[in-house]
C-alpha cells in the first residue's frame, strides 16, 4: 500500500513539475477537464449507524446479502417440505385408519363363537 502511495505522489511531483512551462490556453482546458472530473466524481455517503453494530453490518453482513438471503430461503424451503411432508403422511395414516375402522368384519369373525361371547358382553353392559 506504500508503493502505491508513494508511487501517487512521485507522479503528482512530476506533473508539477511539467505545469510550470504550459500555454495559458492548455492550462485553461486541463483546469476545466480536472473540475469536470471532479464534479462526476463519486464521493462516500454519510450513513447512520449504531457504534460498532452498524459497522458490523455494513461492512461483514451488506456484501454477503444475497448469499445470506439465499440461504434464508432454502431453510425455509426445506422446513416448508419438510411440514407438507408431514401433513401429507398424516393424511395418508387418517385415510388407512378410516378404511380399517369402517370395513366390514370379515365372515370368520362373525363365525367364532369367542367373537360372538364378547359381543353379548360388551352390549349387555350399555
Amino acid at each position: 500500500m506504500n508503493t502505491e502511495r508513494e508511487f501517487a505522489y512521485k507522479a503528482r511531483h512530476y506533473l508539477n513539475q511539467g505545469t510550470d512551462g504550459l500555454d495559458p490556453k492548455v492550462a485553461d482546458r486541463l483546469y476545466s477537464a480536472r473540475q469536470n472530473a471532479l464534479a462526476h466524481q463519486k464521493t462516500a455517503g454519510v450513513q447512520l449507524s449504531l457504534a460498532g453494530v452498524g459497522h458490523i453490518t455494513a461492512d461483514v453482513i451488506l456484501p454477503y446479502a444475497r448469499t445470506v438471503v439465499a440461504l434464508v430461503g432454502l431453510a425455509i424451503g426445506v422446513v416448508g417440505v419438510s411440514i407438507w411432508n408431514d401433513f401429507e403422511k398424516a393424511a395418508e395414516h387418517e385415510e388407512i385408519d378410516s378404511a380399517l375402522l369402517a370395513d366390514d368384519l370379515p365372515i370368520n369373525a362373525y363365525l367364532d363363537r369367542g367373537f360372538q361371547a364378547w359381543l353379548s358382553e360388551n352390549f349387555s353392559k350399555d
